[in-house]
């Protein structure tokens, strides 16, 4: 996967950028199959068109690692395990949008009334949370969601919470801590936006999430409200779970993860793995360690 550093951006209010790992570019490609017709003299021609999916979550973006982000020395990323989609036939990218359109009504929300583009402010949370996690280090952070997108900053804080105080999350390490906090100087933060505005803020590090993906450059963690409300086809039933993969990508990223891919047939994908560009005979999985604190992982990828 090619991959672009990303510049230093420019002075702004909203900050950092992330990952490269993290994102993402996606590239997509094409595979002809030609099958021998079995009636004599008969060659039956069959042509598809499988698009697949690219690194981070965006079409035509910049695959993996962009340059280290001021703030941490780490890469800047687009997202978990997402990347933006190659182009599809129209007969392939029909049953997607069809997809899109049932996930998005059973959300509440039809693909089409999803705000494409905001004002770029964004509304914090309000209270804090408790420390959970191991002994070590605690990295507070603040969660946001953008004005005029219809979401309580309040309900998406909540359930950023629970993913990372979740026994299965980084703080199976017993050494990384997190602290949800109102305000302040945070470590980090968590930011639910358009997709206009997340390629807006991810774009000033060099990176192209196309509308589609997610990143993590600096101390943002950005997160597109479409992949947030939609998912992607592999968790098109469980929307939740999709939820977490993208929070535990993405601060993964953050923590200094890059991507990693399957590391064997029937396995559990690593969270670190651009699973929306397919599991590649892993098993959907969410978490980057198991019910019994054992790391799940795969070989490095760069």
């Amino acid at each position: 996967m090619n991959e672009r550093r990303p510049t230093s951006p420019p002075s702004s209010a909203t900050g950092r950028r992330r990952r490269g790992s993290r994102t993402r570019d996606r590239r997509g490609g094409r595979h002809r199959l030609l099958w021998p017709g079995l009636a004599a003299g008969a060659v039956l021609v069959l042509a598809g068109g499988l698009a697949l999916k690219g690194a981070t979550e965006s079409a035509g973006r910049p695959t993996g690692t962009a340059g280290a982000s001021s703030a941490t020395g780490r890469p800047g990323s687009q997202e978990a395990g997402e990347t933006a989609e190659a182009p599809k036939d129209e007969a392939t990218a029909e049953p997607e949008k069809e997809k899109e359109r049932k996930r998005g009504q059973e959300e509440g929300r039809d693909p089409g009334s999803i705000p494409s583009s905001g004002p770029g402010t964004f509304a914090t949370a309000d209270g804090g949370g408790d420390r959970v996690g191991g002994s070590g280090r605690t990295l507070t952070y603040v969660v946001q969601v953008e004005d005029g997108i219809g979401i309580s900053a309040q309900r998406v804080a909540a359930e950023v919470e629970r993913i990372l105080a979740d026994e299965r999350g980084w703080t199976a390490d017993g050494k990384v801590g997190f602290r949800r906090v109102a305000g302040g100087t945070s470590d980090f933060r968590v930011r639910l936006a358009t997709a206009g505005t997340v390629d807006d803020i991810c774009g000033r590090y060099g990176l192209d999430t196309g509308g589609e993906v997610n990143c993590n450059v600096g101390q943002d963690v950005m997160v597109n409200l479409k992949r947030w409300l939609l998912a992607t086809q592999y968790y098109a039933d469980d929307v939740t779970s999709y939820r977490a993969l993208i929070i535990n990508h993405e601060v993964g990223h953050f923590l200094g993860h890059g991507h990693e891919g399957c590391p064997g047939p029937g396995r559990p994908a690593p969270v670190m793995m651009q699973q929306i560009k397919g599991l590649h005979g892993c098993r959907t999985n969410v978490w980057p360690y198991d019910a019994d604190g054992r790391p799940v992982t795969g070989p490095a990828l760069r």
